[in-house]
């Protein structure tokens, strides 16, 4: 991969980088912006010396040896850029079951341990005499063996540093409500789980060296596509307190089009028995006013279908359950389902005296037992609540069955 698009994970870092430098001065946590400012300077950079277009620049100068230093300083870098990625987790002191002088033991043995791979990896490259040459690193001998182990110890140290982050990142996120940090955390963790893909690739060089005693000089295509992956999702839960609020009226317009439709179901059933009670309002006002409007329009119908909720709709309702179980947690939606559709088969009927024998003055979702749940306080809520009940309406055969009995019993069949 070469031109711009290799330059892409470079970008996409320096876009966090000059975000998260901004927020050094606003953060709550100063400290956390600033390591992860670190973090993306240090991949970008490590990933501009290992970009297809900069290694094939260095080929061009008459020693060889720029070359391998680039590739082996690029290396290096990466590691740095881990090594902040995990101070950051350990900065923002997420809630954890350690206790904090834990914390600041793990800390240190972090810096121990990012200390000895860096040594420990120029060591053993340098010891590889490595060779680089028509975009590929090379060594012989024993060098081969050299630096396979530079490759698996880097490698090891990044599936270290990304596993400690994305367990930390994931505990945290686990317990937290609906809201922007949630959807930036989850955001963040998406991406270091690219990250161990990314990591996990790294085992393709050490194959390469001690198979055939070369392997890439920088970024190949797979490990552009997984680090510009990667460093893309992070930068978009990093960010995410500043984009959100951009998509929320494009996800709240998305909702209340789903729910529109959902609500169909039910609306047609009260619209078609009733048509006379439903409620003509204007057109063209966008599909949050159509919700709104057909919500209302629902509850008109309730009120309608009031005097033909027959006394014996607790009954089958208890009969239909018996017969066709469903979870408690859809049973309040499917006992007012079958509350309407009993009513509703009722008053398809009015012209019979059958239907004039199961008139009450009971009110659906209220008698006899409470078939709501929760509160329900606000549009969203009351909208959200009677596209389940237009779930079960359409779908549960036990809100069938409930129908089934009041048919019988309206038509006067055993």
């Amino acid at each position: 991969m070469n031109g711009v698009p290799a330059y892409l994970p470079t970008a996409l870092a320096l876009v966090v980088a000059a975000y998260e430098f901004r927020q050094c001065r606003t953060s709550a946590s100063p400290t956390a912006a600033r390591a992860l400012c670190l973090f993306a300077l240090a991949m970008g950079a490590a990933t501009a010396l290992l970009a297809p277009p900069t290694r094939e620049a260095l080929a061009q100068l008459p020693p060889a040896w720029p070359g391998v230093l680039a590739y082996l300083l690029g290396r290096e870098l990466e590691m740095v850029a881990l090594y902040f990625l995990v101070l950051t987790v350990f900065a923002l002191e997420l809630p954890g079951p350690a206790p904090s002088w834990t914390r600041h033991r793990t800390r240190r043995w972090h810096v121990r341990l990012t200390a000895a791979a860096l040594v420990l990896c120029t060591v053993a490259f340098l010891l590889g005499r490595a060779r680089s040459a028509q975009g590929h690193v090379s060594a012989r001998g024993a060098g081969r063996l050299a630096v396979a182990a530079f490759d698996s110890v880097f490698t090891l140290y990044s599936l270290w540093c990304l596993c400690v982050f994305v367990l930390v990142v994931h505990r945290h996120a686990r317990g937290l409500g609906r809201g922007v940090l949630r959807t930036g955390l989850r955001l963040v963790l998406a991406g270091g789980l690219v990250g161990l893909l990314w990591a996990l690739w790294g085992f393709t060089s050490v194959a390469g060296m001690l198979a055939r005693g070369r392997q890439s000089a920088g970024q190949d295509p797979v490990a552009v596509l997984l680090s510009s992956c990667c460093l893309l999702l992070g930068g978009l839960g990093a960010t995410a307190a500043r984009w959100q609020p951009l998509t929320a009226r494009a996800l709240r317009w998305l909702r209340a089009c789903q729910e529109h439709l959902m609500l169909r179901p039910l609306w047609s059933a009260l619209h078609a028995v009733l048509p006379d009670g439903a409620v003509l309002a204007g057109r063209g006002r966008g599909v949050e006013f159509a919700r709104y409007r057909r919500v209302i329009e629902i509850r008109d119908g309730y009120l309608a279908l009031r005097p033909y909720l027959h006394p014996r709709t607790a009954r089958w309702t208890a009969e239909a359950l018996d017969r066709h179980p469903v979870p408690g947690p859809r049973r309040p939606a499917v006992v007012e389902a079958a509350a309407i559709a009993v009513a509703l088969e009722c008053a398809g009927a009015r012209g019979g005296d059958r239907a004039a024998d199961g008139r009450t003055g009971e009110a659906i979702g209220t008698p006899p037992t409470p078939c709501t749940e929760a509160v329900r306080d606000s549009l969203d809520a009351e909208a959200a609540w009677l596209t389940r009940v237009a779930r079960e309406l359409t779908c549960s055969p036990a809100v069938a069955y409930a129908r089934a009995c009041a048919g019988r019993h309206v038509r006067g069949t055993p």
